[in-house]
């Protein structure tokens, strides 16, 4: 049976892809990285992610060459792992982090939507890109959503119509976590909705070590 993995790559390139497993533990590197500043449930990553690695490779192709169909690969590998964990189970809603429209339209896709909405489709759950937002910090719009500027940034996330999620269990995905600087003030925003509970998810973790 052919495994996940190999689907786009060949056996040796495979080996290059350490998988973390985290989705089975509720304590991990993850979780802990996150949860200093965040109230979540569960977080985990496909794989940890090293410069100059096979993993770098399909994010690369994934986020600027276009490659969709890596995209649709990785999000069935990571909804098929999330769905083996009981981490996972209570899920309802997946959002991916949003991606400014200057930079959509520039790239012409969000590569993090496109794996949300396949993980949405393994878990069999909603999927929504609307509801959370990025725009400048100067747009009108920011005077019509409740946000909270980010530090140092000329961005900002912004919340629209927030009351579809009250009392729902989000999953929030992203591609690549290293800080987790981008998700905390994600989940910052995401955790002013009354009753909603956060777990979060992305395909490539960056150790410190």
């Amino acid at each position: 049976m052919l495994k996940e993995e190999e689907h786009f790559l060949c056996r040796d390139c495979s080996r290059d892809l350490e998988e973390t497993h985290f989705h089975l533990q509720a304590d991990n590197e993850v979780m802990q990285l996150l949860s200093l500043q965040n109230d979540i449930t569960a977080a985990t990553t496909l794989f940890y992610f090293q410069k100059g690695s096979v993993a770098q490779d399909l994010i690369h192709h994934l986020k600027y060459r276009g490659e969709e169909q890596i995209g649709e690969w990785l999000g069935n590998w990571l909804g098929t792992r999330l769905s083996q964990s009981p981490l996972y189970q209570s899920v309802e809603v997946v959002i991916p982090v949003p991606l400014h429209r200057d930079k959509l339209k520039k790239r012409g896709y969000n590569q993090v939507a496109l794996l949300a909405k396949t993980v949405a489709k393994v878990l069999g759950v909603s999927y929504m890109d609307d509801v959370l937002l990025k725009v400048s910090a100067n747009t009108t719009q920011t005077k019509k959503i409740s946000w909270r500027r980010l530090e140092e940034s000329e961005h900002i996330f912004v919340l629209q119509q927030p009351e579809r999620l009250i009392n729902k269990q989000i999953l929030l995905i992203d591609d690549l976590i290293t800080t987790g600087a981008t998700l905390s003030h994600c989940c910052e925003q995401l955790s002013t909705i009354e009753g909603v509970k956060i777990a979060v998810a992305g395909i490539g973790f960056t150790t410190r070590s």
